[in-house]
């Protein structure tokens, strides 16, 4: 039996249908919550890679203790705001919303990568910046 031509099937497992959930509720939005929302996962992810200290400690939470971690910055990071706004029901030490923030901070960020590719390409980022300004280029 020939099976060239099913489509190959993405597995539908909980982290997938997060992301999924995520990036459609994000596209849903407003650009002023999208960046409100890719500022928040920033916060969050910032303390989940170590770039910034958990609030009120003077060190990070050692690797053995990574589900404290993310429950940590999920309170006091604005990881529940993101949720919320994303209409997700994430539990704080979830494994699989960091990468899911990482994923929305991409998407958010995605068109001035675009931008900041172009004008760098063209050599003229001024002209780049003027078509953005008045709608020629996204």
């Amino acid at each position: 039996m020939d099976h060239s031509s099913q489509r190959p099937t993405t597995p539908n497992t909980p982290a997938r249908r997060q992301l999924d959930h995520a990036l459609t509720a994000l596209a849903a939005t407003t650009p002023g919550r999208r960046r409100y929302i890719a500022e928040a996962a920033t916060e969050y992810l910032d303390q989940i890679d170590g770039r910034r200290l958990p609030l009120g400690y003077d060190r990070p939470f050692p690797p053995a203790l990574a589900a404290a971690n993310r429950a940590d910055a999920f309170r006091m990071r604005r990881g529940c705001t993101v949720a919320a706004m994303l209409g997700l029901a994430v539990q704080p030490s979830d494994p699989h919303f960091p990468t899911t923030l990482r994923a929305i901070v991409t998407a958010v960020d995605a068109p001035v990568d675009r931008l900041v590719e172009t004008a760098h390409t063209t050599g003229a980022p001024a002209t780049v910046a003027l078509l953005h300004l008045l709608g020629g280029v996204r």
